[in-house]
Formats: structure tokens, sequence, C-alpha cells
């Protein structure tokens, strides 16, 4: 007879692997739909209507306007966040170290 050196799993490490698992079901889901839900808004009246938002209001900016809108479709705790542009490396080459 064969002894294992295998330990089981307690409850809350396979909780904590449920909940790792379905947050990678979610990130998943997401990329999976994401293609036919960026075409679907493209085709929609919704990038117009947006435009017409941001042409009347121009003094707000855009991720203002897309947090009001979080907010008249009732999505509750909707946070949209506009992030700074990462700089570029410099083109020209690496520096070698002597």
């Amino acid at each position: 007879m064969a002894t294992t050196t295998r330990k089981k799993k307690t409850a809350t490490e396979l909780k904590a692997d449920l909940d790792t698992a379905k947050k990678r079901v979610a990130a998943l889901e997401a990329k999976a739909y994401e293609g036919e839900l960026t075409e679907a808004v493209a085709k929609s009246s919704i990038v117009t209507e947006f435009n017409k938002i941001k042409d009347r209001y121009k003094d707000v900016g855009a991720v203002n306007i897309l947090q009001a809108i979080g907010k008249a479709v009732k999505i509750p705790r909707v946070a949209v966040t506009q992030t700074e542009p990462k700089p570029r490396a410099k083109k020209g080459g690496t520096t070698k170290k002597k």
C-alpha cells in the first residue's frame, strides 16, 4: 500500500481557489465579448448621441459625460477614469554598460 504525502486542501483554501477561478472566468468572458460589444456600440446610435452631447457641452470632459450616462442608465457604483498615456521609449539605441 502506497503512502501519499499530498495534503488535502481545507475548505478555506478551496474557497480561495474558487474565487480566483471566478475572477479568471469573468476576465475571459469580458475578453470574449469585447469585440461583439464594440461592434454593437459602433453600429448603434450611442456614438452619435455621445458626440452630440460632447458638441453641445464643450466645457465638459468625456469622462464626466460617461459618468453621467452611467448614472442615467442606473449602473450602480460606476467609475470612469482616464489614465495618463505611458511615455514611449526614446529611439536611438540602448545604453551599454562598461
